[in-house]
């Protein structure tokens, strides 16, 4: 994958988190998958397509989802009820809509879907056809762990 697409997701990853959920997102080595620690799990997806395809992924715990969603209503995350999802959801929409304007800076036109989110325990992502893939992995301020992916067909 090109690089710099890399970066652009990579800071727009930060700038997401600073901007909007208060919060340092730490970019740690390259992932070869995702792998948060064992347990409920939520997956925020938004796919995009013009003139290239593919989607962005933000993986984290049920728990650090929780934090997340907190920081971002400001509120107690012991407070968090249906919130979180949304909360989830919206993040994966700000990293996809601010790597769409970086790909846009670029010359590369894309339209971005709706967020999916999907919670469960214990599960992993598969792609049926060879993709080419990216699995970012940042640190939170309290050592929790998120994920961001990044499939692009060109």
């Amino acid at each position: 994958m090109d690089p710099t697409v890399v970066e652009q997701l990579v800071k727009t990853t930060e700038e997401v988190f600073e901007t909007m959920i208060f919060r340092t997102a730490e970019r740690l080595p390259q992932a070869a998958d995702v792998a948060p620690a064992a347990g409920p799990h939520v997956v925020a997806t938004v796919a995009f397509a013009g003139q290239c395809t593919g989607l962005v992924s933000f993986h984290s715990t049920e728990e650090t989802a929780r934090d997340i969603a907190a920081s971002m209503l400001g509120i107690p995350s012991s407070e968090i009820r249906g919130e979180m999802t949304d909360a989830l959801g919206e993040v994966a929409n700000m990293i996809a809509g601010g790597l769409r304007l970086k790909l846009k800076s670029k010359g590369i036109d894309v339209a971005i879907a709706i967020p999916t989110v999907i919670t469960g325990s214990d599960f992993r992502t598969r792609y049926v056809t060879p993709v080419d893939r990216v699995v970012c992995p940042f640190r939170l301020d309290h050592d929790a762990r998120v994920f961001v992916e990044l499939i692009l067909n060109q």
